[in-house]
């Protein structure tokens, strides 16, 4: 057997070493960053951002000044979002703020300016400063520069769409969803109590009696060696699974149908003379272990509701401000699937159901 030389097993081991050197180099790679900063709110033109972090976590909120009133609403997901972007800024490449660069600026890159889209930024460690990025557009991306004395004389390409979308609808940065449920937890428990019928005339030709009590419970079970999931009563009757998991859903899909700075109406005001329709209270859980509870009302106005071509109903919750405006048809699908495991219950005999008469 030949010996393999020395300086072939040097070669070799040197290769191995390099080559895991840029396996690691490549894999640690980031994207380079104009800074690195905690930022507690985003301004741009009307519009604030706020972020309120506690051991709890991070909740954001969205504020605006319309017709010189002031309103405030929590925020979607866009917001969060926004925030990682600005917090630490990405960039696709670093330049000298230079005569060709400044070409596409005002005489005072910060000030506002057909030529540029502009927003401030306030960190929690340090003073607020301004971010612009000229409108020219090349290949999808802009460039952007920050009145921040550790950014001085710095010009930076970025990617166009990060300005872009800040000029969406306010909406957009708005949260329509009522039961914003902790990561990994689902519902373990719904209280549901139908105080009225949706449909007055079909409930007297039927005779249904009102209020209608739901208590459901999720259960685990072991069917043909697999574990499933199943909705239960009080007393442990099984729930259709067509019925308890679509209510599961409407549930969680209660919305602000529009936010009170697109209408005139003050839903405030009707409220105390509304009658009250539904009421539900959700408990989410992880594991089993619940995590957080949510409740809501719903009341029907005295008089008809409708706006922009919707029949609107009156809702409070403990995750709202004030009276909110959601959806007629939600609320319905929602009676329905009520009035239907209740019938249930009925005519398995369950004692917490009365019998309707």
């Amino acid at each position: 057997m030949r010996r393999v030389p020395v300086a072939l097993w040097i070669l070799l081991v040197s290769l191995i070493a390099l080559g895991a050197f840029l396996f690691l180099d490549l894999k640690e790679k980031k994207d380079p960053l104009a800074w690195d900063l905690d930022l507690d709110t985003i301004r741009f033109e009307d519009m604030a951002f706020e972020k309120q972090s506690s051991f709890k976590g991070d909740r954001f909120y969205a504020s605006f000044e319309k017709d010189g009133k002031k309103y405030r609403y929590r925020a979607s997901t866009a917001v969060p979002n926004l925030f990682a972007e600005f917090e630490q800024f990405k960039i696709q490449g670093l330049y000298l703020f230079d005569a060709e660069i400044k070409k596409q600026f005002p005489e005072d890159p910060f000030a506002d300016s057909e030529k540029t889209k502009c927003m401030e930024l306030v960190p929690s460690s340090e003073n607020a400063f301004k971010v612009c990025a000229s409108t020219e557009e090349r290949n999808g991306k802009v460039f952007v520069v920050a009145n921040r004395p550790q950014n001085q004389g710095e010009a930076y390409l970025v990617q166009s769409y990060l300005f872009d979308r800040l000029k969406q609808d306010k909406v957009t940065f708005l949260e329509k969803r009522v039961f914003l449920y902790p990561t990994a937890t689902s519902t373990e428990e719904m209280n549901i109590t139908l105080m009225a019928p949706m449909d007055v005339e079909k409930a007297t030709v039927l005779k249904r009696k009102y209020p209608e009590k739901l208590h459901l419970l999720r259960k685990e079970k072991e069917q043909d060696e697999k574990k499933l999931v199943y909705w239960a009563s009080e007393n442990g009757q099984e729930i259709p699974a067509q019925l308890s998991n679509p209510l599961d859903s409407v549930l969680r899909q209660f919305q602000i149908q529009f936010f009170s700075f697109e209408y005139d109406f003050d839903p405030a005001q009707m409220w105390e003379k509304a009658t009250p329709i539904l009421e539900a209270t959700l408990v989410a859980a992880e594991d089993g272990d619940p995590v957080k509870t949510f409740h809501v009302e719903v009341r029907r106005p005295e008089q008809e509701l409708e706006f922009q071509g919707k029949k609107l109903l009156l809702m409070q919750s403990s995750e709202l401000d004030g009276v909110q405006v959601l959806d007629l048809e939600t609320v319905t699908r929602t009676a329905g699937y009520v009035e239907g495991i209740y019938a249930t219950e009925i005519s398995q005999g369950n004692s917490n159901a009365p019998a309707q008469q």
